[in-house]
């Protein structure tokens, strides 16, 4: 009901919050897509190392 007389004064404020929301959401899907760049990695390589391991029993015998 009142004038709002700082709203103007204000903007810089809200410009620096709406980067800061925005920042963070980059950085919370580049950590995922990291972590899941991860998993990949961490998945080929329990699968090269099984298929490589010289003590594992040959199912072909």
């Amino acid at each position: 009901m009142g004038i709002h007389y700082n709203h103007k004064s204000k903007a810089g404020d809200r410009k620096m919050q709406k980067e800061l929301k925005l920042r963070m959401k980059s950085d919370a899907r580049k950590q995922k897509r990291l972590e899941k760049e991860a998993e990949e990695q961490a998945e080929e390589m329990r699968k090269l190392e099984e298929l490589t391991r010289p003590d594992k029993p040959s199912t072909s015998d």
